[in-house]
């Protein structure tokens, strides 16, 4: 079965056995909304065959070099059974270059990260089961050799926990963790945030989200690719319920 088809076959029966659940026990689902700001650093290493490139940039960096970004979260549920979905793309276009075999060289990054899961919700943690896909474009310019591009992705399973925890009537505290494989050798996501909850329902969020990759493809265009960084930094978002 190729990727793509499992993970819609996998979000399928997750959708499918939440919503039998929530027929069940008649319980109605509640959705929330939230576009949300990543003030992610990067820090790693990328290679495309013999070249390789030390990644290494700050949050003020990036917003220098930031040239498209979209994020954004999904969620719905009951008592008892989730749906949760998270989407980041960027796109930076680094004006630093790196000395290498092939002489100066420029290097654009085009990343996709598509988080998929179904939780299982019991009092005050949440168990997740999910996948994540990931999409990784990197362009090399060196400038003594032809462009290099390369467009990899792939999907990996993970598991997870999430604690909620209420504080006061007004704020709500939620750490989320999960470790995962399957397309990468490993991976792993981390996140906690606060959320300043209104009467409408409707909450303003901040926290701190990381997620880290150790992946490697030796025949990736016919050329090796590797890929070991770590996505980390503060969030701000509004979520709409």
């Amino acid at each position: 079965m190729e990727r793509s088809q499992w993970i819609r076959s996998l979000v399928a029966v997750a959708a499918a056995a939440s919503g039998q659940a929530a027929i069940a026990q008649g319980s109605e689902w509640d959705w929330r909304f939230t576009p949300y700001l990543w003030g992610a650093a990067i820090e790693g290493d990328v290679a495309i065959g013999p070249i390789a490139r030390d990644v290494d940039m700050e949050f003020h960096e990036i917003v220098d070099v930031l040239a498209g970004a979209a994020l954004f979260r999904v969620e719905g549920g009951n008592d008892d059974h989730g749906l949760f979905a998270d989407f980041v793309w960027l796109r930076l276009e680094p004006e630093d270059e790196i000395a290498t075999i092939g002489g100066v060289t420029e290097a654009e990054f085009d990343t996709t990260i598509l988080d998929l899961s179904y939780l299982r919700k019991l009092d005050g943690i949440d168990l997740e089961l999910g996948v994540r896909y990931w999409d990784f474009e990197l362009e090399l310019d060196p400038a003594l050799l032809a462009e290099i591009v390369r467009d990899d992705s792939w999907t990996d399973g993970y598991v997870g926990v999430r604690f909620l925890r209420a504080i006061g009537s007004d704020w709500v505290w939620q750490t989320r963790l999960n470790v995962g494989a399957g397309g990468s050798h490993s991976a792993f996501g981390a996140e906690t945030h606060i959320a300043r909850v209104f009467s409408s329902g409707n909450a303003f969020v901040v926290g701190f989200k990381a997620l880290g990759i150790d992946y490697s493809n030796d025949n990736a265009g016919g050329t090796p690719l590797l890929l070991d960084t770590t996505f980390l930094g503060g969030t701000i978002g509004f979520m709409f319920n």
